[in-house]
């Protein structure tokens, strides 16, 4: 199983909560995201969790090497269509994901 714990990322989203962006901003791109990537791969069975909410922590979690791909497919679609001021959030999560 794959899961994103990294650190950077946790730091991103603690500052977006004290800035500027929209947290509900921030939960729709990810929900958004996160279909789109569940539709690539049919998943009807949970493979792909990729949730934001402004009260919690993020859950990020993938079963296997295809949901990360679509995951990271899913991210490169919406990419263009995020507004700037969420856009760096997405650039390092899709960033730390290849890895």
């Amino acid at each position: 199983m794959y899961r994103i714990n990294d650190r950077t990322v946790q730091e991103v989203l603690q500052t977006l909560d004290k800035g500027v962006v929209d947290a509900s901003e921030l939960a729709r791109w990810t929900w958004s995201i996160e279909a789109t990537a569940k539709s690539m791969s049919d998943d009807k069975t949970g493979n792909i969790t990729f949730e934001y909410f402004s009260d919690e922590k993020p859950l990020n979690s993938l079963k296997d090497a295809k949901s990360r791909d679509n995951l990271l497919k899913s991210i490169q679609i919406h990419l263009p269509l995020i507004p700037g001021s969420v856009q760096g959030f997405f650039s390092v999560f899709k960033y730390d994901l290849k890895m």
